[in-house]
């Protein structure tokens, strides 16, 4: 069996499209959740300062800028492992289905 034929046959597997349609579409969700994430705190740490000032409350020494940090750094690590998960739980099986049936 020659590389191209196999290529072929993957290009063309129904379960590679699903693949890639659902993998596509994860993608982008996760992207713009960071992106949403990441931007509001930059835009809020560029136009709105004196939010990230201010302790995070009465008697507290840590800022809510540290704190909404930590948060950024955190949920990027939260969504990371949720892109794993998904990865593991959908995205292997149909990667097996498919050399499964190239084969």
């Amino acid at each position: 069996m020659q590389a191209n034929d196999v290529v072929e046959r993957v290009l063309a597997h129904p379960k590679y499209q699903e693949l890639t349609r659902r993998r596509g579409r994860a993608s982008v969700g996760y992207f713009v959740l960071m992106l949403v994430v990441y931007a509001g705190f930059i835009l809020t740490l560029a136009y709105w300062p004196e939010v990230f000032a201010q302790p995070i409350g009465a008697g507290f020494t840590m800022s809510v800028g540290v704190l909404a940090a930590v948060l950024v750094a955190v949920s990027a690590v939260v969504m990371i492992a949720a892109f794993v998960h998904l990865s593991n739980k959908h995205f292997d099986p149909l990667i097996a289905a498919i050399v499964r049936d190239v084969k």
